[in-house]
């Protein structure tokens, strides 16, 4: 058998085949199963605070007349407590130490809010971060997700936030 193994900025996974942060990676459970199924990594269900119902809910993509061209999925963060998911990560960590786990992060732009987060999920053994600046679903009335993404001088402030503690982003 080919050997797959995959290093990325130091992160090693078995493959390079990772989920994305979206529903299949909102529970322990979840993740786990799909370890088993044979994913090298996965990205955490987007956390923070504060939680928002994040049942799916799915947008049909129009493409050149064509009545269905794809899908946009727009759930939130995880809807599930912190406290909960950071037990999960650490339990999936554990039991699948050479798995990649990357948390995603959607905090309000106040730097005692990354630092408080950060700290969290390093302190559960998360292998990377996952700013989460893109999301199209991000509060944009708080400055989160893509919101933030789009304006340089947040991006920066965000991620020097996060940087200042981790292990994770000493780029």
């Amino acid at each position: 058998m080919a050997d797959l193994f995959s290093n990325l900025a130091g992160i090693t996974s078995p493959n390079p085949f990772w989920l994305a942060s979206a529903p299949p990676t909102n529970s322990g459970y979840q993740v786990q199963r799909a370890f088993e199924a044979g994913w090298g990594g996965a990205v955490w269900k987007t956390l923070g605070e504060p939680i928002i119902n994040s049942t799916s809910r799915f947008a049909a993509v129009h493409f050149q007349g064509q009545r269905v061209a794809g899908f946009n999925n727009i759930e939130l963060i995880s809807d599930r407590p912190l406290e909960v998911n950071l037990r999960e990560i650490e339990e999936t960590k554990k039991r699948f130490p050479e798995h990649a786990i990357i948390a995603s992060l959607m905090v309000e732009p106040k730097q005692e809010k990354w630092h408080e987060i950060v700290k969290q999920v390093e302190a559960v053994g998360v292998d990377g971060l996952e700013l989460n600046f893109g999301c199209p679903h991000g509060m944009a009335e708080r400055g989160m997700g893509a919101a933030s993404g789009q304006v340089p001088s947040l991006v920066r402030q965000q991620t020097e936030w996060s940087k200042k503690l981790p292990r994770l982003l000493s780029l």
